[in-house]
């Protein structure tokens, strides 16, 4: 009998914990929250109704903070109770030891947010607006729950770069304001000649925005709990500097515009008076990024070769000159670390086809780390190291590199991308793995700093990166081992509507591999990562070689004919995604228009097929001729939607940069840059149509 008694106890136990599980998950997938917090307990008794708060009270000296729609709508109450949302600041043991930790806890149609410091306080109030969003889309109720959060690394930075195209102003402020309701907390802007530098004035461009317009948009986001910190970049990549006549005599290679003097002191005279206008535009901020990458054949001026200094050598001089600068005025330096490493022949451990191997790791760290140990004391002690890897970060060299700084007591930040050299649209699942594995690391080290970079070279449309961030913002909060196709229903669920969080509504990875295809179709050599001034077109058939052309290009009308079904597919689910989608119409709306644009070259590669084995061409012929002819309505298309937000062409009388890397939005000032391989097709197939 005793037993018995015993075994009914355990089923019962049982059945509770699974109903209890049942109901968590239940809830789980109710409110899915991004940051995912750290710790949630749902608890029994009643919750929050929707639009059962009324007002909010703000315990002991708080200041209210700035608070997105409903909330920023509710009066001030004189104490907590029901249809109150209480604010408080707290010295709890319960608060984790970060300042940007919060309690926020709902019951009795009550809610108060404890946090240790303001941040922690507006980071609760982001998770209680997701949650109220959640309850309104869904018409739901809030149910009881004590929610315990902070973030695994303490700085969560992206990177917004103005290198060749600028959006409207509007749109950087509706960035801050998304960018913290998903807990980021600080943005670097690389602002290269989109800012109106007031002692370097020749720099800026003739659409460069204010010094006072950035200080604004500064002043905005800290408000918001984000740190805008300028980059600038030096010694490398300052093509939009050199490229003006009056400052070629600073180049170190008088023919190439990439990189400056070391050792001209007039380059830091110049360089000094942009960190000021820099830092003038980002008020309040603590770092100032010094750029300092990929600073290839350094050592070519004149200076340099009287010097008898190594590039190297060269290298850490003008580091440790551009750091004292920065660190007297008050911020502290970053610095993109690959040329330290490439300079000590090590760079390959992270870079080249054997990066994979172990043993050759292995091999080239024993030999060769003791170029960077003896070199160790021109490493400037007040810099941090900004160690980026967009594609493998978990292999032996990337690890290395991090540990060598760590174990020389210097301080090192990661570095993952959003957006690398991508046309039109970042590809790999918005480069999640990568992304993952980088903050994997971060957490795993304890390093206190990331940086999602989000580059312009191919001047893609910002609206494109969201899910990148989103994916960012959620691993570097609360690093979790899921897959991108977990992540991305959180962020399907979160950035246009809970319907929308099923897999039957994921088209973007289809369009990714779509646009793989639209980069290639119609050349049979090269890439549209760069700008490509000489073009390896394919070929065009000829009426008395039938059949001739579709043999040389049958992959290639194979995969066309596979892109025109899954254009048919991404078409039909984003029709689907337009029927139920609650935020962010902006962002179907582009990509919807971009779907339209790349089925181009797929349509032109079978009409040709067609027409290649036709008896009848003249007929296909005209066919060709009506899709040559449609393609400046696509591109209009596309244009009229992707300059709601953003700039498509450069001022007159911008000068474009020179440099030996050219970039696919450097390539022209007008949009032409955009369609490249389709408008020098479609001038080829002019002159085909047009002959006898």
């Amino acid at each position: 009998m005793k037993r018995i008694f015993t075994i009914l106890v355990v089923c019962i136990f049982v059945l509770c914990w699974c109903a209890v599980q049942a109901n968590d998950n239940k809830n789980a997938d109710k409110f899915r929250l991004l940051p995912a917090p750290q710790k949630v307990e749902w608890n029994k008794g009643a919750g929050l109704k929707r639009n059962e708060l009324k007002a909010i009270f703000l315990k002991g000296n708080l200041k209210l903070p700035v608070l997105a729609y409903p909330l920023d709508n509710l009066p001030l109450a004189d104490g907590p109770g029901k249809g109150i949302l209480t604010l408080e600041i707290s010295n709890s043991g319960a608060l984790p030891a970060s300042k940007e930790s919060y309690i926020l806890q709902i019951r009795n149609g009550g809610v108060t947010v404890s946090g240790k410091d303001a941040a922690g306080v507006f980071y609760g109030c982001q998770t209680l607006l997701q949650m109220m969003e959640d309850a309104t889309d869904q018409r739901i109720d809030i149910p009881a729950c004590t929610i315990t959060d902070f973030p695994d690394i303490p700085y969560r930075a992206v990177h917004l770069d103005l290198k060749y195209h600028l959006e409207k102003m509007e749109y950087y402020y509706r960035m801050m304001d998304r960018l913290a309701g998903i807990k980021v907390n600080a943005v670097i802007i690389e602002f290269e000649d989109k800012l109106r530098y007031r002692k370097a004035e020749k720099v800026g461009s003739g659409n460069a925005v204010s010094i006072d317009e950035f200080a604004a948009l500064s002043r905005y986001a800290k408000e918001r709990h984000i740190e805008i910190s300028p980059l600038v970049q030096g010694l490398g990549h300052v093509s939009f500097i050199l490229k003006h006549d009056i400052y070629t005599h600073l180049r170190d290679d008088r023919k190439i515009d990439w990189v400056i003097d070391p050792l001209n002191p007039e380059t830091y005279d110049l360089h000094f008076k942009m960190y000021d206008d820099a830092m003038a535009a980002t008020p309040g901020s603590k770092y100032l990024h010094i750029g300092g990458d990929e600073v290839y054949n350094l050592g070519a001026s004149e200076l340099s070769k009287r010097s008898g200094m190594k590039p190297f050598e060269l290298q850490m001089y003008w580091l440790n000159k551009v750091c004292k600068y920065v660190t007297d005025h008050g911020r502290t330096p970053i610095f993109w670390d690959d040329m330290v490493f490439s300079l000590s022949n090590l760079y390959g451990t992270m870079r080249n086809d054997r990066m994979l191997d172990s043993a050759y790791v292995e091999k080239e760290w024993a030999e060769k780390q003791h170029l960077l140990d003896e070199n160790v004391a021109l490493f400037p002690k007040n810099c941090i190291y900004m160690r980026w890897n967009y594609n493998f970060p978990k292999i032996q060299g990337n690890t290395k590199a991090i540990d060598w700084f760590m174990a020389n007591g210097m301080q090192v930040w990661g570095a993952p991308a959003a957006q690398d050299m991508a046309a039109m649209l970042p590809r790999q699942n918005s480069i999640y793995q990568p992304t993952k594995e980088f903050c994997e690391i971060a957490v795993e080290k304890k390093l206190p700093g990331m940086l999602l970079t989000a580059w312009d070279d191919s001047s893609p449309h910002i609206e494109t990166f969201w899910r990148g961030f989103y994916d960012y913002a959620g691993l570097s909060w609360n690093y979790q081992d899921m897959d991108a196709t977990a992540a991305h229903k959180i962020f399907r669920h979160r950035f246009y509507a809970p319907e929308l969080a099923a897999l039957q509504f994921e088209f973007q990875d289809s369009l990714e591999r779509a646009l793989d295809f639209w980069d290639v179709a119609l050349i049979n050599q090269g890439h549209r990562r760069h700008y490509p001034y000489k073009m390896d077109l394919i070929s065009l058939p000829h009426s008395d070689s039938t059949g001739v052309w579709s043999e040389k290009y049958a992959a290639k009308v194979e995969r066309a004919k596979l892109e025109l079904k899954r254009y048919d597919n991404i078409r039909s689910v984003i029709e689907e995604n337009k029927k139920r989608i609650r935020r962010n119409r902006y962002s179907l709306e582009l990509l919807t228009v971009m779907n339209e644009l790349q089925i181009y070259s797929s349509r032109l590669l079978v009409l040709l097929h067609t027409y290649d084995l036709a008896t009848e061409k003249d007929k296909v012929k005209k066919e060709i001729s009506g899709l040559v002819n449609s393609f400046s309505a696509y591109r209009k298309q596309y244009e009229d939607v992707f300059s709601k937000e953003r700039f498509l062409s450069n001022p007159p009388g911008y000068i474009l940069d020179q440099n030996n890397d050219p970039m696919l939005g450097n390539g022209t000032n007008n949009s032409d840059w955009m369609h490249v391989f389709e408008l020098a097709i479609n001038d080829k197939l002019l002159k085909w149509l047009n002959e006898k």
